[in-house]
């Protein structure tokens, strides 16, 4: 009889540990910290940055979605230059810079300046599909430097 009282105590103790647990958080079912009556310290999170850090910035065609690098690792303060780089590239087609972080992103979060994202573009990644006529860019080969000459 004593055995049978000791298993049915050792049973009802262990689903009252499991019921117990069960209702705590994952992060805190180590016997430890209850035992000792401490609370885990909680996870460190990093905070966003808000402006800063690098960024890709892509030169992208209106026709058709094709992109090409203009930087790779570049910040924020550079993205007038960069969108002058673009447009000089491309003169003649419509096309507009996109960036995203670098690292940390893919072409998915890249946004142009207005803040308008690449992948809601009507013709984003039409490129892959079809060939459009009358579609690309031509070099301007007169900068703004040759055409400041006198």
């Amino acid at each position: 009889m004593h055995k049978r009282v000791l298993l049915a105590v050792s049973v009802i103790a262990l689903l009252a540990g499991t019921v117990l647990l069960s209702a705590v958080p994952a992060h805190t079912q180590s016997l430890l910290p209850w035992l000792t009556q401490t609370k885990p310290e909680p996870k460190k999170q990093r905070k966003p940055r808000a402006s800063g850090g690098t960024y890709r910035t892509l030169c992208v065609r209106a026709c058709d979605g094709y992109y090409f690098p203009i930087s790779f690792k570049v910040a924020r303060a550079k993205f007038k230059s960069d969108a002058n780089a673009c447009r000089q590239r491309c003169a003649g087609g419509q096309a507009r810079l996109f960036f995203h972080r670098n690292p940390g992103q893919e072409l998915s979060g890249a946004v142009d300046l207005s803040g308008n994202r690449y992948v809601d573009l009507e013709n984003a990644f039409r490129y892959r599909k079809e060939l459009v006529e009358g579609c690309g860019c031509k070099a301007d080969v007169w900068g703004e430097t040759e055409v400041s000459r006198p």
